[in-house]
């Protein structure tokens, strides 16, 4: 059985202040904020280290980067004195370092807060053998969202080839014509969106509803914002933010989910029938919808914005041949965001358990590779 030792983050970890950059910048170097990537850098300050965000919503938050990176000056970077890197990562995101967040007007931590933290630590052949299980779990959550990628890459290259460009199968021997919004190819039309797609708002969940063990997933205006007993789409569906500064995105869930009234949910229907929620992602995500956003104090997308809305629409057949090349995509792009859940599921569950010596790891090879300070 491993021996642990008390200890506070001073004496195991350096810390030192981020530097400003400018957020969506590009570079080959990749530039971190409070919440994670924020966009590239030309230049590089720290590698092989743990951000950790220092002020507002994200505070505390903690990431890892092998390479060489620059870190804005929303972040404290840390490096252990010595050890394995990826277990002071694992270590500092159990410690929940936002508990330790003060601040007035906004979330903050400070490095000298940060040095008093208390934790415990192995010796350092037992921190490379629980590093080497937990980043196995996170490598395969990684290859798999690089997958995923590649699929909604392929699927989106296929829309924008036959839907964009007109470039669809035959399209040599199709006629272009003159229409409201253009060139078109003869026999297409030009339809109000609301009549190629059923749209409606999700439902009403007041936040004191939301839980943290629900069996569904409640997506907000973009993306999870907890969890919740019953479901509102019962399965993949295409959704459009209708309130916010993200109002007018698209994008998807994948599983069963309730949805809140911050989105639209769409379906196909009309001509479009049969089609997917990945055809009605990629569509959607094309048209112009940004275009009919109203809202005063903020970007509002309505019913009626949406009824208002004049888009192509193509020959039911070709819709239907299209999705057929692209509904597999996204079904394995969806059944890898349910892998990746349940990877993270695993993680999270061992993490604690592994982090505070519960689950004895001394039997274990020490892993070779070992990432070390």
């Amino acid at each position: 059985m491993a021996e642990f030792f008390d200890v506070t983050l001073a004496d195991v970890v350096d810390f030192f202040n981020g530097k400003a950059i400018k957020p969506g910048q590009e570079g080959d170097y990749p530039a971190y904020g409070s919440n994670g990537l924020i966009g590239g850098s030309s230049e590089w300050k720290y590698d092989n280290s743990i951000v950790i965000g220092r002020v507002g919503a994200y505070c505390g938050s903690v990431a890892y980067c092998k390479s060489r990176f620059w870190a804005s000056d929303n972040t404290i970077v840390a490096k252990p004195k010595s050890g394995d890197v990826r277990y002071f990562y694992y270590l500092l995101k159990e410690l929940g370092l936002n508990r330790y967040a003060g601040g007035a007007a906004q979330p903050l931590v400070t490095q000298t807060v940060l040095k008093g933290v208390p934790a415990r630590i192995p010796d350092v052949s037992t921190q490379r053998r629980i590093a080497s299980i937990l980043s196995a779990y996170d490598d395969l959550i990684e290859n798999n969202t690089r997958r995923i990628a590649i699929l909604e890459e392929m699927a989106r290259r296929i829309y924008e080839e036959w839907f964009v460009r007109f470039r669809f199968p035959g399209h040599e021997q199709v006629k272009m014509v003159e229409s409201e919004l253009g060139l078109i190819p003869e026999g297409w039309g030009i339809a109000p969106f609301t009549e190629l797609f059923d749209v409606r708002y999700g439902k009403t969940l007041p936040t004191k509803n939301l839980c943290s063990d629900g069996k569904y997933p409640v997506y907000g205006g973009g993306g999870v914002i907890g969890r919740h007993d019953e479901y509102v789409v019962p399965g993949p569906t295409c959704l459009i933010t209708s309130r916010g500064n993200g109002s007018g995105t698209v994008w998807r869930t994948t599983e069963q989910a309730f949805v809140t009234n911050n989105s639209f949910v769409v379906v196909p229907k009309g001509r479009f029938a049969g089609a997917s929620h990945g055809f009605a992602q990629l569509f959607s995500s094309y048209s112009p919808i940004k275009t009919v956003l109203g809202g005063a104090a903020q970007p509002q997308l309505t019913l009626d914005g949406l009824a208002s809305l004049r888009v192509v629409g193509c020959p039911s057949e070709l819709c239907l041949e299209a999705d057929s090349l692209i509904q597999p995509m996204f079904n394995l792009a969806n059944k890898l965001h349910e892998k990746n859940a349940n990877l993270r599921a695993t993680r999270d569950l061992l993490l604690p358990k592994l982090i505070s010596g519960e689950l004895n790891v001394s039997h274990l090879h020490e892993p070779e590779g070992a990432i070390s300070a």
